[in-house]
């Protein structure tokens, strides 16, 4: 008997190897530009703009905290029927009216549902800045007063 020898129907040649290998490579460069640019259009990884010249100013922060303290006021925030509210009380216990106070409602996960918030008394003590339609969650209220008066009050709050 005589063995019959056949020609392999395919060979592996080297313009198959290279095909597979760029193909494989294309693919992985391709799914990470997808990823990446998914992660940057939704966090661009900075939080705090000119975070580097806000760090060199910190002494300043620190001032402005002690300034802060020595008022002794004391004050509170919720969220509630669609306005966001910060109560102030001086240091005896009294509101403290006349505030300009401005900030903003930043949420933790998206920047793009931040905003800017002008506050206006609406009793005494009281200071009330629009806050409707937000999605439920955590919530970091911000909020300075404009002129002299050194007070900032940052706290978390939970929309439901």
């Amino acid at each position: 008997m005589m063995a019959e020898t056949r020609e392999p129907r395919f060979t592996i040649k080297g313009w198959h190897v290279l095909a597979a290998m760029v193909g494989f490579f294309g693919v992985i460069i391709a799914v990470n530009t997808v990823f990446i640019t998914f992660a940057l259009n939704t966090f661009p990884g900075e939080e705090t703009r000119r975070s580097y010249v806000q760090g060199l100013e910190y002494n300043d922060v620190i001032e402005a905290r002690r300034a802060q303290e020595a008022l002794g006021w004391t004050a509170s925030a919720n969220l509630a029927e669609g306005h966001a509210l910060v109560e102030v009380l001086g240091a005896d216990g009294a509101p403290v009216t006349g505030l300009r106070l401005t900030g903003t409602l930043q949420h933790p996960a998206d920047m793009t549902l931040d905003r800017e918030l002008v506050f206006t008394e609406v009793r005494d003590g009281v200071y009330a800045a629009g806050a409707a339609d937000l999605p439920d969650g955590r919530w970091t209220l911000a909020a300075n007063a404009q002129g002299d008066t050194p007070f900032a009050l940052e706290t978390e709050l939970w929309h439901r």
